[in-house]
């Protein structure tokens, strides 16, 4: 059988060791036992380029096949995947915001919506630049409620009276400066991540009247990026508040009228709903939303926001290789991309040491963990929330690697 192949287990290739090896044996079949394959002499230095041509080739064979699965694959190949279960990415927004400029003349600015020249910019302390969006014509004084947008797509913080920098100086134009924050918060397109766990929960949307099909459909709402449904079969309130016979909704993120409708139209018959008050331990945000029945009596659905709670991170982290440097900085951002959890679900440190050592495979963890606060307090090998209703939540700030 050849060393390359296809069984029931998968896809199996060989390691460029076993090439080498492969490529070495081959030479001295050929040449004799006494050929110098040392890796600085010409034959070695030629096994080497042949094996890494195959290596080469056996990856690029493997990045194709685990395309296949939309666990494994990435970028534009897992949105064609996620796409045959009606998933699509989200893209990102643009921060919008209003301004106000002073000028002493009638003056006519260019918008980047005419698609004509170069739209009238401003700009923040932090270099971010705005595009005025439609074209405007001034009058002679202040002009109040001009609408500007960021000139990239992503989260962007905006303090009111910070944008004050004329980047296309406008003859007639005095002054500018935003009297508050964001009309609308950008926010940047969709990770890989979070799009891959949206599409697992999303082969139960077809299912009815099933805890199953009501947490896929929720998740395949505009803006909603994590759910948690619980459910009480039993005839008392049970130890976390939630009255017999009903479900606790917990739901981040999404349009409270979309996900009420939703959720009448997904819950079983007769079953109650708790919007998650009355229980020690138990906070948040609670949603209540009329929704209009058949019969014309309004029907209450209830359900909660989930609580942040900010995960820290300490770890050690060297390299086998002495001439291989980690990047610490590059460390932090990979784990903040690449782990999203859900609503109450474990901090797994096993899981961030698999991460840093996919984004750099000379990276060994020498020890570490997680924790609800910083310094020592991170060093469980796995945590939960302290409420059920929780979401653990990572940022670069909040990582420790030395």
């Amino acid at each position: 059988m050849t060393s390359n192949y296809v069984d029931g287990t998968g896809l199996i290739i060989q390691t460029l060791s076993q090439i080498v090896t492969e490529l070495e044996t081959g030479f001295k079949s050929i040449y004799g036992n006494e050929i110098n394959l040392d890796e600085n002499s010409p034959d070695g230095q030629m096994i080497n380029l042949f094996a890494q041509a195959k290596i080469d080739i056996l990856e690029c064979i493997a990045s194709v096949y685990n395309s296949f699965s939309p666990t494994n694959c990435s970028g534009i190949v897992l949105d064609q995947r996620c796409a045959l279960n009606g998933i699509y990415r989200r893209a990102g927004v643009k921060t919008t915001l209003y301004m106000t400029i002073v000028t002493d003349r009638v003056v006519n600015l260019v918008g980047v919506s005419s698609g004509t020249g170069t739209p009238f910019t401003v700009s923040d302390p932090s270099g971010n630049q705005f595009y005025l969006k439609t074209n405007k014509t001034t009058v002679n004084g202040s002009n109040t409620s001009v609408e500007f947008e960021a000139s990239n797509i992503g989260d962007i913080s905006i303090s009111p009276g910070t944008i004050i920098t004329i980047v296309t100086p406008t003859l007639g134009v005095l002054s500018v400066t935003n009297p508050g924050g964001a009309l609308i918060q950008g926010s940047a397109e969709e990770t890989d991540a979070s799009l891959r766990y949206r599409r697992s929960i999303s082969v139960s949307n077809p299912s009815t009247g099933y805890l199953e099909g009501l947490h896929g459909s929720l998740l395949a709402l505009d803006n909603v990026t994590n759910v948690k449904i619980y459910e009480n079969v039993g005839q008392l309130t049970d130890v976390y508040g939630i009255p017999g016979h009903s479900i606790w909704p917990v739901i981040d993120g999404g349009d409270e009228t979309e996900i009420a409708n939703l959720i009448y139209l997904k819950r079983n018959a007769g079953c109650g709903i708790w919007g998650g008050t009355g229980s020690t331990g138990i906070t948040g945000t609670q949603h209540i939303v009329g929704v209009t029945q058949v019969n014309g009596l309004i029907f209450d659905v209830k359900f909660a926001e989930p609580t942040y709670q900010n995960l820290h991170i300490n770890m050690t982290v060297s390299s086998y290789d002495s001439k291989h440097t980690i990047d610490n900085s590059y460390l932090k951002d990979t784990i903040y991309e690449q782990i999203i959890y859900g609503i109450n679900e474990i901090a797994d440190f096993t899981k961030i040491i698999s991460v840093v050592k996919y984004a750099d495979p000379y990276a060994i963890v020498s020890s570490g963990g997680v924790g609800a606060t910083g310094g020592t307090g991170a060093s469980y090998s796995y945590l939960a929330p302290s409420a059920i209703n929780n979401r653990w939540i990572i940022s670069t700030t909040n990582i420790i690697i030395s």
